[in-house]
């Protein structure tokens, strides 16, 4: 699969910033640090704000090392993308950016790049074990992530052989 999505591309070029290039590379802190995000860890729902310029992200500290890199991931979508109180806003654009933001954190938290240099194992269930220990995200996360690559590459080889096809009555 060659061509990465605009959001792909989006996610690739902040890593490449960070030069973060491997799995074992990235760091949540790290990335806080570098994208000047004040990092809380706190009992409660996570959250983002911002104080004057100045980003703050709340992790909820009771889930486990992987929920809590998933959650900084959909909430770093909110601090890239989003403006604005979502309390302020209008139902429907608080649900398109929760919906930007979920989208976003699959893509960070295992970017696209990354997952096509790595052979995943062919039996399904192990290669969601693989990408879930590779990228320290949840099994269950691992397991749509992996939906989503694939489905990406499957339309990827359709398109590909559609335009193949295209090309060879125009010879």
């Amino acid at each position: 699969m060659k061509g990465l999505s605009h959001l792909e591309e989006e996610v690739k070029k902040i890593y490449t910033k960070l030069n973060m290039f491997t799995p074992e590379s990235i760091d949540m802190e790290r990335i806080a640090v570098a994208l000047k995000i004040w990092l809380h860890f706190e009992r409660r729902p996570s959250i983002v704000f911002c104080v004057n310029g100045s980003y703050s992200m709340v992790i909820d500290k009771r889930l486990n090392k992987k929920q809590q890199w998933e959650e900084f991931g959909h909430e770093l979508c909110h601090v890239i993308k989003h403006y604005g109180n979502q309390f302020d806003m209008h139902k429907l654009f608080r649900e398109l950016q929760e919906f930007q933001a979920k989208q976003f954190m699959y893509h960070f938290c295992v970017p696209t790049f990354m997952l096509q240099k790595m052979r995943l194992p062919p039996l399904q269930s192990e290669a969601i074990k693989f990408i879930g220990d590779a990228f320290n995200v949840t099994y269950s996360f691992a397991a749509r992530r992996l939906e989503i690559f694939e489905r990406k590459q499957f339309l990827f080889l359709i398109n590909e052989k559609k335009h193949r096809s295209e090309n060879s009555w125009h010879m």
